[in-house]
């Protein structure tokens, strides 16, 4: 069983998913960043990429958000990161948006209609039932 006290799903698209993969690294735009204080490290995250409905996990947090944890990441877009470990085999999860509404995450939509959690950070019992979706293997 994972232990954890929050958990977190930030956002990314077919062009910044490899970069997150690749960095550890989940971000997010500068002006958001105190929707990310409440990441400490231990809490679990999940990766949405958007443009396939998918949850990527399962990742815990190295760090605390920060401003610019790598500066030059993403041409220096996204300031706002939060350093993170895959703590299982990476599994990927279609109907990513379904998955968030079923484990209690309020949903929004972004100026193109694509549903996207309101907030990234959510409580442990919101994030046992987005983990019971994965394989926990650690």
């Amino acid at each position: 069983m994972i232990e954890f006290e929050m958990c977190f799903v930030m956002l990314c698209n077919d062009q910044t998913e490899g970069e997150c993969l690749e960095h550890n690294l989940f971000v997010e735009k500068a002006k958001r960043f105190e929707y990310l204080e409440e990441i400490k490290p231990g809490d679990i995250g999940f990766l949405l990429n958007i443009n396939k409905d998918e949850l990527i996990g399962i990742f815990r947090a190295c760090s605390e958000a920060q401003l610019h944890i790598e500066p030059d990441a993403w041409n220096s877009k996204y300031a706002a990161q939060v350093r993170v470990e895959l703590i299982s085999k990476l599994q990927r999860k279609k109907e990513a948006a379904c998955i968030l509404s079923k484990a209690g995450v309020a949903m929004g939509q972004l100026k193109s209609g694509i549903p996207v959690p309101q907030y990234p950070v959510h409580g442990q019992n919101v994030g046992e039932k987005i983990l019971s979706n994965f394989e926990e293997s650690i």
